[in-house]
């Protein structure tokens, strides 16, 4: 029968500061590792009774066993020291004796590892429902008002997926050039056009987050990018959008295809943002242009600041 010693580090926070904890490490941490260790408590105090007993279990196959909570912590290194892969991290933990120290744990897990036991993880803790959770933690001090600017990008996201095939729009009858013969079935079929085209705009700018998100690409698919000297380059993966506050604390994230344009979920994201904070303005770069952008921001009564085209 195989014993293990459960991860103390959980009762560190009930018992002692992170001051007192800095005494137990192999070297004096940096700011930057202090910072992590806050971090890391902090989501670990958000969690309920149920999620901290189910991420405690230890999970073994073959000679090291990982508690869950541990693998929790290393998906927030990777997101607190900004790496771009799973690779990058795990060979960070190697060579930092403090990270593991406040992981708890002794030996580094592999990639595989990581992969197969995170999934595990998303089961037990829904990460957009965490993230819900940080960020009204992060806002209840503060008052509603207090996001000042809220910046507003795009990152692509490749994976090794089949592309799905987006759907060739088809090709509208050319229109008739000229004004309409007044009281003619030209002129009643074109008012008709407009107004269900203003009704239309008019319920997606009242309509929830859910309901716009869900309305747009969210499988892989392909899509074109210029790059530094001009020539198209294409990519196969999906597109993170994330709106972040004047600290960079993301306030509301979506993941769409990579051929949804960026200016397609500049509103969804912010009517998410709303829900659980305030804000004044919105800086955006110029694949933001768009009409529809600068009437939401007109009905709530805010500013969106857009790059001009060169």
């Amino acid at each position: 029968m195989a014993h293990s010693t459960p991860n103390t580090l959980a009762l560190q926070s009930l018992l002692f500061s992170s001051d007192a904890f800095t005494s137990c490490l192999f070297r004096q941490p940096s700011a930057r590792e202090l910072e992590f260790l806050n971090y890391f408590q902090t989501v670990r105090s958000l969690l309920s009774s149920d999620e901290r007993r189910m991420l405690g279990k230890y999970h073994r196959r073959g000679r090291n066993g990982y508690a869950l909570t541990s693998i929790l912590g290393i998906m927030l290194l990777k997101l607190s020291y900004q790496m771009r892969t799973m690779k990058q991290t795990l060979l960070l933990l190697r060579e930092n004796g403090n990270l593991k120290d406040m992981l708890g744990i002794t030996a580094v897990p592999s990639e595989a590892t990581v992969s197969r036991l995170s999934r595990e993880v998303e089961q037990i803790v829904d990460p957009a429902d965490l993230h819900t959770r940080v960020v009204q933690d992060y806002t209840k001090s503060l008052d509603r008002l207090a996001v000042g600017h809220l910046s507003i990008d795009s990152t692509i996201v490749e994976a090794r997926e089949k592309p799905v095939k987006t759907r060739v729009p088809k090709a509208k009858p050319p229109k008739k050039r000229g004004r309409k013969a007044k009281g003619s079935l030209e002129e009643r079929q074109h008012r008709e056009r407009q107004a269900q085209l203003e009704r239309e705009r008019i319920a997606y700018l009242q309509e929830s987050f859910e309901t716009s998100l869900g309305k747009l690409e969210l499988r892989c698919s392909l899509t074109a990018k210029q790059n530094s000297k001009g020539k198209k380059q294409w990519f196969i993966g999906y597109k993170a959008h994330l709106a972040t506050d004047d600290h960079g604390v993301p306030m509301s994230f979506a993941v769409t295809g990579a051929s949804v344009h960026d200016s397609q979920v500049a509103v969804p994201l912010m009517k998410k943002t709303r829900e659980t904070a305030d804000f004044l303005y919105t800086l955006l770069d110029k694949g933001y242009i768009s009409p529809v952008i600068n009437d939401y921001v007109g009905m709530i009564g805010r500013k969106a600041i857009i790059d001009r085209r060169a």
